[in-house]
């Protein structure tokens, strides 16, 4: 009996993957290309965003020196490192230096540190 259950499932279970594979038809090169393109520019797009949302809180840390400074407070906390955009854009460390790497190459943040935990960026 249960060997029977078994066989019947199996049958309706092909007939349906049958019938459903015949539905999804493959996509011409010209539609695999625009489907690329779209997904290449939605990346490009939030990574922009990304990085723009760093810049962002790197002006609101060097608004806050500032403020320290006026005050006489001296922090020893000065630019943001990889574990703070880690923490902002929830991204893994491998990520999170990409952005970091791309603003620098970008001219528009300063590594200050050469490796290890001693490595921050500021603004230029």
């Amino acid at each position: 009996m249960n060997y029977l259950i078994l066989i019947i499932v199996a049958l309706v279970s092909f007939a349906i993957g049958r019938k459903t594979a015949k539905t999804f038809s493959p996509k011409s090169a010209d539609e695999l290309d625009d489907i690329r393109a779209e997904a290449h520019e939605a990346l490009s797009e939030r990574t922009e965003n990304r990085k723009e949302k760093i810049l962002e809180m790197m002006n609101i840390e060097a608004v806050h020196q500032k403020e320290l400074k006026s005050c006489d407070v001296i922090d020893h906390k000065t630019g943001i490192t990889c574990s703070d955009v880690e923490k902002l854009l929830d991204v893994s460390s491998q990520t999170a230096v990409k952005y970091l790497n791309e603003l620098e190459k970008e001219e528009k943040i300063e590594q200050i540190g050469t490796s290890g935990r001693g490595v921050y960026y500021v603004l230029k």
